[in-house]
């Protein structure tokens, strides 16, 4: 009588595949929120590094001319999407509006963000700016903004800088329309 060997066939068993999927979900679960934390401060870092820009020009302006520069309008003017992956960037208006084009500023490709910036005579707050303590200063102010809807549950996250104060101020509520 000879003997043979019962193996098994080739294969996972069902205990096998369920411990898979919930290591691999697991992962996800560490890795999702991760990652989105990630993109979120990439897309804030190029809205710090526009309000830099903007600070740099209004600096240059008033170097020439004695005064900040009175955009006191919105750019982008509009959402213009234009094919771009993510639904959240905003096209650049070409040309840039004239205002805009005074402070030297035109915006490149796409953003996540609209900027807004205003100036005002010493001694009063820029329009868009009442509140913050400027109308106290005797010297000539301004102050700039970026707004942007960056995670897509539609509340605005605001950037703002002010040319007496060095910092960027971040809040999730507020700031111009």
């Amino acid at each position: 009588m000879r003997w043979t060997r019962l193996t098994r066939s080739q294969g996972f068993t069902l205990i096998e595949l369920m411990i898979v999927v919930a290591i691999v979900g697991i992962l996800a679960a560490i890795a999702i929120p991760s990652f989105r934390a990630y993109v979120y401060r990439s897309k804030t870092s190029q809205g710090v590094a526009t309000l830099g820009e903007i600070r740099q020009r209004q600096e240059a302006y008033r170097a020439e001319f004695g005064q900040y520069c009175n955009v006191n309008s919105q750019y982008p003017t509009a959402a213009l999407a234009l094919g771009n992956a993510d639904r959240n960037a905003i096209a650049f208006d070409t040309p840039a509006p004239d205002n805009w084009r005074m402070l030297g500023f035109t915006g490149r490709g796409y953003t996540y963000f609209r900027f807004h910036t205003a100036a005002a005579a010493p001694g009063a707050d820029p329009p868009g700016y009442a509140g913050l303590g400027l109308n106290g200063i005797n010297d000539f102010t301004f102050g700039a903004q970026a707004r942007a809807n960056l995670d897509g549950d539609g509340a605005a996250f605001f950037l703002e800088i002010l040319s007496p104060r060095e910092a960027v101020y971040a809040n999730v509520s507020g700031g111009y329309e």
